[in-house]
């Protein structure tokens, strides 16, 4: 086969690095599968094919994270290098943005990040808020240049999908996937996550503004099928959700806040703040079950990283209720 070709012609570097060998064999062994059958065909092969495997062992619960995914993809990549340089198949890799890739993948399939595990302080997201009403309420449109109309745009969008975390600390990319349709009673509850989230009046206000802000721009209304987000920035092109990492830097350095967070970055991440969210529900003694629902999150993994071993789970309570209570009773509620 051509993975033992590859063994052999690549030893000196699979002596270095057993994760290659290892993800090299995980590949071969998908490409292998009875409902697969392309083991023999390399030319057949393409980044679906790629992709398909990740899927395979994510559902299995062998791939969870970016760095285990962007491992296997470099191992993939480097089997494929030798093929195309020994004249066995193309680069399959070649002819679209790896980057993008890789960013679309953990998108897709919600892996983990490295800086997932990371929490910022409360007093730093209150003071970030204050600052995005006072710059999006000061505001002159008439006199914005491209620049400061295209900042002012990212600021609308990022108040909303902060205060959209802070009452509903759902994974990214099921909140910039929120549509139309999901926000009811003219701006008043959020469906997210199969939880009815009570929505704050100044948040409600927000979404009006900023939908009637976007409409203005698009000349046309949104539809219940629209995305939130994609519908707002419509108008300057396609919507990306990895934007909001950068776009978090930036109003953390025009503001002041966060430092230690921005040393030695470009981009800041916004995970941290639904687990900020999520610690103050379970400082709060907050059922699990309720946070696990909202958050997307599965109870055991709630369970292992923010409880001890001996919490006792129950579920007696109306799941509506407790979740939009626990939430009102976090500091920054006020904010919203």
């Amino acid at each position: 086969m051509f993975r033992d070709d590859y063994f052999n012609k690549r030893r000196e570097l699979l002596n270095k690095n057993h994760v290659y060998r290892n993800h090299i064999k995980k590949f071969i062994d998908y490409l292998c599968l009875p409902e697969v059958k392309l083991s023999d065909m390399p030319t057949r092969i393409n980044k679906d094919v790629v992709e398909a495997c990740i899927k395979y062992y994510h559902d299995k619960g062998e791939l969870n994270s970016r760095s285990t995914m962007e491992s296997h993809l470099e191992s993939v990549k480097s089997f494929y290098d030798y093929l195309s340089e020994s004249g066995k198949a193309s680069d399959i890799f070649s002819d679209y943005s790896y980057s993008k890739f890789k960013d679309d993948i953990v998108e897709k399939y919600s892996l983990l990040e490295p800086v997932e595990r990371g929490i910022y302080n409360c007093e730093d997201i209150k003071t970030i808020l204050i600052n995005l009403d006072k710059s999006i309420d000061n505001f002159q449109g008439e006199s914005a240049g491209i620049r400061e109309e295209e900042r002012h745009l990212q600021r609308i969008i990022l108040r909303l999908f902060i205060k959209i975390t802070l009452i509903a600390p759902a994974k990214r990319s099921v909140i910039t996937n929120i549509k139309k349709s999901d926000i009811k009673e003219e701006l008043k509850k959020l469906s997210i996550n199969g939880i009815d989230i009570n929505i704050p009046c100044g948040l409600s206000r927000d979404l009006c503004a900023a939908l009637k802000y976007a409409e203005s721009k698009n000349k046309e209304p949104i539809e219940e099928k629209d995305t939130i987000f994609e519908y707002l920035y419509r108008y300057k092109g396609k919507f990306r959700v990895e934007s909001l990492n950068a776009w978090f830097y930036n109003i953390a350095q025009d503001f002041g806040v966060l430092e230690n967070e921005r040393k030695d970055k470009k981009t800041l991440a916004v995970e941290p703040i639904k687990n900020m969210v999520i610690q103050m529900m379970v400082d709060n003694m907050i059922n699990p079950v309720f946070i696990s629902k909202i958050a997307g999150l599965t109870l055991s993994m709630i369970e292992a990283t923010y409880y001890p071993k001996d919490w006792n789970v129950k579920c007696e309570e109306d799941i509506n209720k407790c979740v939009n209570k626990s939430i009102a009773q976090n500091d920054y509620y006020c904010y919203v």
